[in-house]
C-alpha cells in the first residue's frame, strides 16, 4: 500500500514535475524530499499547498487508497472477474490476492463497494472464510450512497446461494422478501434489475415444479421487454421457454422459441446462442425424438467448429447419440469424458446430466459387465430420486429396474 510520501512522489512524476518545481516558494526542495521519503510529515497547510500544485484534492492525498489508484484497481479487478466468470477454470485466487492488501483500507465510495462485492463473491466461490463480512460492507456502502440497484444485486446473490444449496423454496422466499422490501421503501429499480428479479423468480418456480407461476412471470417479462424495447435477459427467457416446451412434449412451442432465439442470435451476432441452441436441439433429438444420426451430425459440426473447452457439454450428447446408433465402445469414450459442471444447480440441468450414469449402465450391461452396470444404475438412481418427476427420472428409474431385475 502506497504511503503519503509515495503517493506525492508518484503524482509529481506523472505530471513531469521536479522536486524544485513542486516545492515552489512555500516549501524547500529538501523538506519536500523528506516528505516524499516518509521522513517528515507535512502540516495541513503544506499538504493543501502540495495538493493544489499537483491539481488534486487534499483528501485524495490523505486517503490510504487515492481515487486514481482505486479506479485503476477496480478496472483491473472487473476485467479479471469477467474473464473468470467466462472461464471458471481460471479460479478466483488472482482476484483475492490482488484485493487482500486493500480489503480493510477502502474509502467510502462506489469503487470501494464494488471491489468489496467482487472480493466477497471471489472468496465465496473459492470456498474461503470471511466473504459474508465483506458482502455486508459492500451492501452498507451501496445503501449509504443510494445505489439501490447495486444493493439489489447483493440481495439476489444471497437468495441464489440458497438455490445453490438446492433449497429452492427458501431461495424463492428470500428473493420475494427482498423485492417486497424495496417496494416498501418506494425504491424504483431500473428495468434491467426488474428483469433479473423476474428471471430468477421464474427459474425458482420451475425448480419447485410450479410451472403455472413460472410461465406467468416469464410471459410477463417477455411482454415487458418487447414493450420497452429491452433485449436484456431475452435470451435466457426464450431459452427457458424452449426447454420447458421440450419437457412437456410441446414440439411446436419448442420450434417457436428456438426460432426466436436463432433470430436473436443473428441480431446480436452471438455465436454462444447458436452453440447453446444446437446443444438443445441435439438433446431433444437424442432424449425425446430418438433421431440419433441427426443429433450426431449437429454435435460433430460444433465439435469441429469450437475448441474442446467450449464444447465439453456436448460430450454427454455425443455419447447418447453413439449409443443410440449402436456404437457402444465409442459412446463409452465420450460419456466417460463428460463431467457435470459444479455450478449446475437447477433440477432441469441436474436431471439432464444425471442421464450419464444410466447410459453407462446400459453400455456395461451390453458388454456383460453386470457389476459396473449395477454400480452406475445405482448412482443414477440416487442422483435422480430427489429431483422432480421429469422425463429423465422415468428413464433413469426404468434403466435401474431393468439392470437390477437380472
Amino acid at each position: 500500500m502506497a504511503s503519503l510520501g509515495e503517493r506525492i512522489r508518484k503524482l509529481r512524476k506523472e505530471k513531469g514535475l521536479t522536486l524544485q518545481t513542486l516545492a515552489g516558494t512555500e516549501l524547500s526542495k529538501g523538506m519536500l524530499s523528506l516528505i516524499e521519503n516518509n521522513k517528515a510529515n507535512p502540516s495541513m497547510e503544506s499538504l493543501a499547498y502540495i495538493a493544489e500544485r499537483l491539481g488534486v484534492d487534499r483528501n485524495e492525498l490523505l486517503e490510504e487508497v487515492p481515487t486514481a489508484e482505486l479506479r485503476e484497481l477496480l478496472e483491473e479487478i472487473e476485467d479479471l472477474y469477467k474473464k473468470t466468470l467466462e472461464d471458471l477454470s481460471l479460479g478466483f485466487d488472482t482476484i483475492i490476492d490482488k484485493m487482500n492488501p486493500y480489503a480493510n483500507k477502502l474509502p467510502h465510495r462506489y469503487e470501494s463497494a464494488r471491489l468489496l462485492e467482487i472480493y466477497s463473491r471471489g472468496l465465496y466461490y473459492a470456498k474461503k472464510e470471511g466473504w459474508k463480512v465483506f458482502l455486508h460492507q459492500a451492501e452498507e456502502m451501496y445503501e449509504d450512497l443510494h445505489l439501490m440497484n447495486n444493493s439489489a444485486d447483493i440481495h439476489m446473490f444471497r437468495a441464489m446461494l440458497k438455490f445453490n444449496d438446492h433449497k429452492y423454496a427458501e431461495s424463492l422466499e428470500m428473493l420475494q422478501q427482498s423485492r417486497k422490501s424495496f417496494e416498501e421503501r418506494d425504491v424504483v429499480l431500473d428495468s434491467l434489475k426488474k428483469l433479473d428479479f423476474d428471471y430468477s423468480e421464474a427459474i425458482l418456480y420451475l425448480a419447485l415444479s410450479d410451472d403455472e407461476n413460472a410461465l406467468r412471470i416469464i410471459e410477463k417479462a417477455i411482454s415487458y421487454s418487447k414493450e420497452h424495447q429491452i433485449f436484456y435477459r431475452i435470451n435466457d427467457l426464450y431459452r427457458v421457454m424452449s426447454f420447458h416446451a421440450i419437457l412437456t412434449g410441446d414440439k411446436a412451442g419448442k420450434d417457436y422459441y428456438v426460432n426466436k432465439l436463432r433470430l436473436f442470435a443473428d441480431f446480436s451476432d452471438d455465436q454462444d446462442i447458436d452453440m447453446t441452441l444446437d446443444l438443445l436441439e441435439a438433446h431433444y433429438l437424442n432424449s425425446f425424438a430418438h433421431d440419433y444420426e441427426k443429433a450426431n451430425t449437429i454435435i460433430d459440426k460444433n465439435l469441429e467448429k469450437y475448441k474442446e473447452e467450449e464444447t465439453s457439454q456436448y460430450f454427454l450428447e455425443k455419447g447418447k447419440s453413439l449409443y443410440g446408433m449402436g456404437k457402444e465402445d465409442e459412446a463409452l469414450y465420450w460419456l466417460e469424458r463428460h463431467k457435470i459442471w459444479e455450478f449446475l444447480h437447477h433440477p432441469y440441468d441436474l436431471s439432464m446430466n444425471y442421464e450419464k450414469d444410466a447410459y453407462l449402465a446400459l453400455i456395461y450391461e451390453k458388454q456383460d459387465n453386470h457389476e459396473m452396470a449395477l454400480k452406475h444404475s445405482q448412482i443414477a438412481k440416487d442422483n435422480i430420486e430427489p429431483m422432480p418427476d421429469l422425463p429423465y427420472k422415468n428413464f433413469i428409474l426404468d434403466v435401474y429396474n431393468k439392470i437390477n431385475a437380472k
